[in-house]
């Protein structure tokens, strides 16, 4: 099996340089990486092309002409590869050099999963570590030993727990997943559907060090409580319909390939009953007063609240 890397790049001249080198400190290297530049304004280029010029194996680097955003560039690199397993790339990380290796060998022992991911240390802007792993951060850790079967879907229903720098998907699952519809992130968007039609297998060793930093455009932050309230409670029913309409877009996709291959029943009904849940709570965002109370009520007793959501705190935030 050949190996695409597919890193995205945007202002990472602070951090670039140094994932590039793990990358070519790989026990297993790549067969290519694929970069695409998303309007760098830094020296973030310079940096990618003088690597290109030694590197020892190939490179290739495209530049968007307009900014596309972080889950379009990232779908971009992704029909740019041409290896049968496509491994994602930050471009702040830095891996380990069994990381390729082990990936290739998870996917070999496990010819049945579509998609593959690591746990990773965290570290620093600096790059002093912070105590704790990526699995510890989203709480994926306690509930590993939950991550199969049917509770995979289960588990990302509620919210995403892998993060893209971490995972690797097979490149034969790129008809599926591509195109990446508009307000999905890639590495939820991929998750989904591949617990939905087949399945993820987890690596429990921490295969990279995952950087948090003030630069990020994305990644794992933490939210406060208070924050958490806030922003929902500033979520009105737009924006609650917005998240059916996206919901929607994992369900027709599903639906394709549903009408062409033999999809597992009892995960195409938790998808409707996620779609339901989320058009009760939108629905509750043009409800006031006691009739807010009892429609929250009647969605809290059927459980959804427990199985798609934050239980009691979505609970309590739909009675603000």
């Amino acid at each position: 099996m050949r190996m695409s890397v597919a890193m995205c790049t945007y202002n990472g001249a602070h951090f670039v340089s140094e994932q590039l080198r793990s990358i070519a400190l790989q026990a297993r290297l790549p067969d290519e990486l694929i970069v695409c530049d998303d309007g760098s304004t830094d020296e973030t280029v310079s940096f990618l092309r003088a690597f290109a010029d030694q590197s020892a194996f190939p490179v290739r680097i495209f530049f968007n002409e307009e900014r596309l955003g972080p889950g379009k560039n990232f779908e971009k690199a992704i029909s740019l590869c041409d290896g049968d397993i496509i491994v994602c790339s930050d471009q702040d990380d830095i891996w380990r050099p069994e990381k390729l290796a082990k990936l290739y060998e998870t996917f070999d022992q496990n010819p049945d999963a579509v998609y593959a991911f690591s746990d990773a240390d965290m570290i620093e802007e600096n790059g002093k570590p912070l105590g704790r792993t990526m699995w510890e951060a989203v709480g994926l850790r306690r509930n590993l030993n939950r991550f199969s079967g049917l509770d995979q879907l289960r588990l990302l229903l509620k919210h995403n727990v892998i993060a893209g720098a971490s995972m690797a998907f097979r490149a034969s699952f790129k008809q599926v997943i591509l195109p990446i519809p508009s307000g999905w992130m890639h590495d939820y968007w991929i998750v989904l559907l591949g617990s939905a039609l087949s399945r993820g297998c987890p690596v429990s060793e921490q295969l990279f060090m995952y950087r948090r930093h003030s630069r990020q455009v994305c990644g794992l932050h933490k939210q406060s409580l208070g924050q958490a309230v806030r922003e929902s409670i500033c979520t009105g029913q737009d924006a609650a319909l917005n998240k059916v309409k996206q919901f929607r877009e994992i369900q027709r996709r599903v639906d394709v390939v549903c009408a062409v291959a033999q999809c597992p029943r009892d995960r195409l009904e938790l998808l409707r009953q996620k779609e339901t849940h989320l058009l009760k709570r939108a629905a509750l965002r043009s409800a006031s007063g006691v009739a807010r109370a009892i429609g929250v009520l009647a969605e809290a007793s059927t459980g959804r609240y427990q199985r798609f959501s934050n239980s009691w705190l979505s609970i309590a935030r739909d009675l603000r």
